[in-house]
This record gives C-alpha cells, structure tokens and sequence, in this order.
C-alpha cells in the first residue's frame, strides 16, 4: 500500500520555494548581466537573500557602513542592472527607539512597495541613539546620517546607479536627519528630493520658542523635569551658539537645497488637561510643518506635502521616474 506523505505547513513551504526559486534567479543572471552577486557580497559582507518587502528583490540586512554599533543597514535592490533610483530611509525613535524594520509597519510598507516595484533601491538604516556608547547628543545621530549618504556613494558604481538620483526620507527623528543632512549637503548633486513624516522644525530647540506660543523651553524644564532631562540627554548638558546654529537646519535652506515635503497631523496644545506635556505635540505639531513652509518661501525653496500629493508619488516625481 502506498503512502501518503503530507505536507505540515503548506504556506510555510510555499514561502521558502519562492525564496529558493528568488534566490536560483538571482544566482543564474548575475553572470549574464553587469554585475557581480558575489562582489557585492564580499563588499557588504553579508550574504544576499530575498526581500521582505516584495518577497523577490535582493535583500542584504546588517550592512556595516561604520564602527558604532548601531551603524548598520539594509539594502533592497529590485533591479541591479538598471536601478530607476535610490531611496534612503531613517526611522523615527525620537533618537532614543526605533529600528530599521520599521520600514515593514503596515503604514510605510504600502510605500516602500510602490516604490520597490518602480526598480528603485530601498536603503534602510540604524543609527546611534542618544544612549549610545560614545554618543555626543543628537549631532552624532545627525552624523551617522550623513555617513550612511557618504557609504552609499562611494559604492553608487558597485550598485549600478551611476547618474540616478537620490531622495532622502524618514520618519520623527529619522525626518530630521534627513532635512539636517539635505540642507547641509549641497555638494552632492545626486540628492533631489527630501521626504520628512511628522519632522521637527529644528535640533535648536530654541527655535520651538517660534513655532508654540508663549513656549519658553528653559522655563519649561524648570517646571516639568521629564523635558529638562529629555534636554540634557539630547545635547549631553552642553549647549552652546555654534552647537545651535549647526543643528539649525531651516537657517541653512537655499533656493539650491533640494525640494522637500513635509506632513505633520499633530495639534498645537502642547499641555493637556492633566497639566502634563503632550510630546506627541511638541514633537509633531503641525506647527513645526508650518515653520519649515515660512523659512522655505523665504529661502524660494520649492516643498510639497499632503495636500498636494501622496509621499510616493513625491519620491518618483523627484527620482524623475513614472
């Protein structure tokens, strides 16, 4: 009598065929096409697998681009030989939480799907929190923004990317890293298109007296003890004119500065009815949104936002692609 075998977790099975037959393809191509697996493989230092995002492009995960020990990312490639594009994301945390696989949270994962299915690169990246071993305030989260930029250009060759274009995103403190990094950096040409999601109008916290009226950020500490330890943690106790001026990226806006958007949903009543600070206020007030819009019209920087069009079709308008 013959047996009958049966399968235990079909859609398990089913996941890691398509994996297999994923993994097979990229195999199989590479040495028909301009590159190389095995080079990027030994470049990043990691072994490729299959993207969660689409369940078919190249995925290298924990990608060092530093020495810190949050200094890790993630590359999902849906088309090395002829990449549409790069976009480059940074998670929200308020510099204190937050990972790289956010990028798979219901809300983002629809973009990043859109995205990835237009041929263009997904780069996801850690950075060091505020209690990180050696961290210098937020300016070294800032830093490590910039050295994820300075990592994917020097291996733009290596991905095929050539002359394509890059666009910067993130999410809260990841918004701010890439406005910061954006408007900083006008020697890269590649740089098109800053995305920011519920962003802060600036690392000067000064600046906030601006934006909230009647907020007057060293009045505050001395009345509510969780802000003045969120202070002293964000700038190690050390505060300074040209520490501030540097984290003031609305003073750096030009009209050369790539275009951004900017979407914040949250209120402007930074106490609520407990007496207590709202932080989801005093971080993503649609106040800070409306303080970046004033600066750019006056810097005639070109922006965009929610009423104009939906994040994705942002990022494809400023990679140029349709």
């Amino acid at each position: 009598m013959n047996k009958i075998y049966k399968i235990k977790n079909p859609v398990i099975n089913l996941k890691y065929l398509l994996v297999t037959i994923a993994l097979c393809f990229i195999t199989c191509t590479k040495k028909d096409n301009n590159y190389n697996l095995e080079d990027l493989e030994s470049e990043f230092g990691v072994k490729a697998s299959v993207s969660r995002i689409d369940n078919k492009s190249i995925f290298f995960e924990n990608v060092a681009y530093g020495e810190k020990s949050r200094n890790n990312l993630d590359i999902h490639i849906p088309d090395l030989v002829n990449p549409k594009g790069l976009l480059i994301f940074f998670h929200g945390g308020a510099f204190v939480g937050g990972d790289k696989t956010d990028i798979f949270e219901e809300y983002l994962s629809s973009i990043f799907l859109k995205i990835i299915k237009k041929g263009i690169i997904i780069v996801s990246a850690n950075y060091s929190f505020l209690d990180s071993e050696g961290s210098k305030g937020v300016i070294t989260s800032l830093e490590d923004g910039k050295n994820v930029i300075s990592f994917l250009e020097q291996n733009r060759n290596l991905l095929n990317l050539n002359n394509n274009l890059t666009v910067l995103s993130g999410v809260s403190a990841g918004a701010g890293i890439s406005l910061w990094n954006g408007f900083r950096n006008n020697k890269s040409e590649n740089i098109s298109g800053i995305l920011a999601i519920e962003a802060q109008s600036s690392y000067n916290v000064y600046t906030w007296e601006k934006v909230f009226k009647g907020f007057k950020i060293d009045q505050m500490r001395k009345i509510y003890p969780e802000l003045d330890e969120i202070y002293l943690n964000f700038y190690k106790g050390k505060t300074d004119g040209k520490l501030l001026k540097l984290l003031d990226y609305p003073s750096m806006m030009d009209k050369m500065d790539p275009p951004f958007y900017i979407s914040n949903r949250a209120g402007k009543d930074l106490i609520n009815i407990n007496n207590e600070i709202d932080f989801d206020v005093l971080y993503h007030s649609f106040l800070h949104a409306d303080y970046l819009r004033k600066n750019a019209i006056e810097a005639n920087l070109k922006f965009s936002g929610i009423y104009q069009e939906n994040p994705e079709n942002f990022i494809l308008r400023m990679l140029e692609v349709k």
